[in-house]
């Protein structure tokens, strides 16, 4: 009987991880010069001919954050609520074979990101100049301009807001108190829900102050969490690691060894993960400082910078490596853990240090390839490399690596695919 059957390219989990990450990283290069190009085409077409009547520089400042805007929503926040939140559901609606499946949920993850920022952001323009509609797509002069690069910086990093927010709510409370509570999807959705609304909260007490220069009769209202951005920046990633850890092989230690029970669990690793983002950057900087890494780059970027990469190289071990090495290759588990806590760290680490000599010269990073392809810059270019990799495993389940079709009369067990 003739039966479509897959099999990996290699079965060892780290030629997969290898593989992929280089796939991923190739995306990556082509990914976002096309994506900011075509953002850059279509908002030309949109805003109209007020463009060409204000300072280049100041178009150039519009585009990038528009460019950085709708990926970071239709990429990131939207990846994070069908996959980590929703557990990816219509994934395999009308088919479950490679790359169709996963064209399709990009698609759909498009989709959720434009009506989630029109829903979310219109709501707030009702009230909020800089978050108009038309301010923020249709400027009518300069001073509009300046009000829409504002609102637009202050709407991306929404997705700071969702990462620091609604990820601990799977990663560190395991969906409590829905999850056990209710049936599925109302678990997930009441999860979104929860969590759309913690967001909103943190957005607004931390994302806008950081943002947007609030007066009244001349004096501030509003005083920039940690007094400047960068240091917001580096705490926010030093919480995201630990933040994270339990879920991305470390099987729910450290906040294990305090309770086994949510909410308990889930209160212990916020803890952990706040107290980290406290410690962790200070700790690095008197590091980092004499040794003068990045000359005339503030240190906290630094700190930020490095961070990251450890997140990326955590988040790539995970899902492409597949949190290589599993219990059948180490049984026992504090050495099992230490293995990939080392991993992470030392992988991570040298990948920042290399990230930071080669980020000025790749597209995603700050590379215009005479183009006048916007330049996401020493941070956020570590996302538009991050989530190819992501969306690898998540939509694309590791094709083509694993799971290349091929046909076959064979019924061997041996010779079955492993969905991962």
């Amino acid at each position: 009987m003739q039966s479509n059957k897959s099999k990996r390219l290699s079965r060892h989990p780290l030629i997969v991880g290898i593989s992929l990450t280089l796939l991923g990283f190739s995306i990556a290069c082509a990914l976002w010069p096309i994506w900011a190009l075509s953002v850059k085409s279509i908002y030309f077409q949109i805003a109209g001919d007020v463009l060409t009547t204000v300072e280049p520089s100041l178009v150039s400042q519009l585009i990038k954050v528009v460019s950085e805007g709708t990926f970071f929503w239709m990429m990131i926040n939207s990846w994070i609520w069908l996959t980590l939140v929703l557990g990816n559901p219509g994934k395999n609606l009308f088919t479950d074979k490679q790359p169709i499946a996963g064209i399709w949920y990009t698609l759909c993850s498009w989709v959720l990101g434009v009506v989630a920022f029109l829903i979310l952001i219109s709501f707030l323009g009702i009230w909020w100049h800089p978050f108009n509609l038309a301010t923020m797509f249709t400027p009518a002069n300069e001073a509009q301009i300046r009000l829409a690069i504002l609102a637009w910086d202050t709407a991306n990093f929404y997705a700071l807001a969702v990462i620091i927010a609604q990820i601990p709510l799977v990663s560190l409370f395991h969906k409590w108190p829905f999850g056990g509570n209710a049936e599925p999807p109302y678990d997930s959705i009441g999860v979104l829900s929860l969590g759309t609304a913690v967001t909103w909260i943190v957005w607004m007490a931390l994302i806008v102050p950081s943002w947007m220069d609030l007066s009244l009769a001349g004096k501030g209202v509003v005083t920039p969490p940690f007094g400047r951005w960068p240091a917001f920046i580096a705490f926010c990633q030093a919480y995201i690691i630990f933040a994270i850890l339990p879920v991305e092989g470390g099987e729910n230690y450290p906040m294990k060894l305090i309770s086994k029970r949510q909410p308990l669990m889930g209160l212990t690793g916020f803890a952990i993960a706040v107290f980290a983002g406290l410690t962790v950057p200070p700790l690095m900087k008197m590091i980092i400082i004499p040794l003068d890494i990045l000359p005339g780059v503030p240190p906290d970027v630094v700190v930020a910078s490095l961070e990251l990469s450890v997140i990326v190289f955590m988040l790539a071990w995970h899902h492409l490596f597949d949190d290589y090495p599993n219990q059948q290759r180490v049984s026992n588990q504090a050495r099992r853990i230490g293995a990939r806590i080392s991993i992470w760290l030392v992988g991570g680490t040298v990948w920042g240090l290399v990230w930071l000599q080669i980020y000025t010269y790749l597209p995603f990073g700050a590379n215009d390839l005479g183009l006048g392809v916007p330049a996401l810059g020493i941070l956020a270019g570590q996302f538009s490399l991050l989530m190819p990799l992501l969306y690898l495993n998540t939509f694309f389940d590791k094709w083509p690596v694993v799971g290349l079709p091929r046909r076959s009369f064979s019924e061997n067990p041996r010779e079955g695919s492993r969905m991962v």
